[in-house]
């Protein structure tokens, strides 16, 4: 009973990822200083008409943690995540599939590393899937993306 249990489980299209294919992006900005990209991405969230929510203060967190986790030295030098939604590909991605509410609000990171001087990096996740919606949200990531290295410095693309 238990194995027929699992076998629907694993059979039912909602008990899967849509793709598993999920990337990472990164995009270094240099020559750059992190208020500047920081301000200009902001800027790129904004002017797509959208409101970015109060940034994740990743880098901060670890700071704090790390003497307690035995993790003396720094990561970053500096680190947020920034997140915000677009309603149209938010109810394009959702008519898609209702599992998609997992992949909202979208995120990009900005970062800075303790021992290199002029370059500011942004990371963020590729939407899963291959549907008009999760184009759509990657487009409007790289668009963001471009715009910030754009307004910032030069943009060197890497994954």
């Amino acid at each position: 009973m238990l194995r027929a249990v699992l076998v629907a489980i694993a059979l039912c299209p909602f008990a899967r990822p849509a793709v598993a294919d999920d990337a990472l992006v990164h995009l270094s900005i240099t020559p750059a200083r992190y208020a500047d990209a920081r301000e200009a991405l902001v800027d790129a969230i904004e002017n797509e008409g959208l409101v970015p929510s109060p940034p994740s203060r990743f880098g901060d967190m670890l700071a704090r943690t790390g003497a307690a986790l035995q993790q003396p030295a720094p990561v970053y030098a500096d680190a947020e995540v920034m997140h915000f939604c677009s309603a149209r590909i938010a109810w394009q991605l959702a008519r898609e599939n209702p599992l998609n509410a997992a992949q909202c609000p979208l995120s990009m990171a900005i970062y800075t590393l303790p021992n290199e001087t002029g370059v500011v990096h942004l990371a963020w996740r590729t939407v899963l899937g291959d549907s008009p919606g999760a184009r759509a949200a990657d487009a409007l990531l790289q668009r963001i993306a471009r715009q910030t290295a754009d307004s910032a410095g030069r943009s060197d693309p890497g994954h």
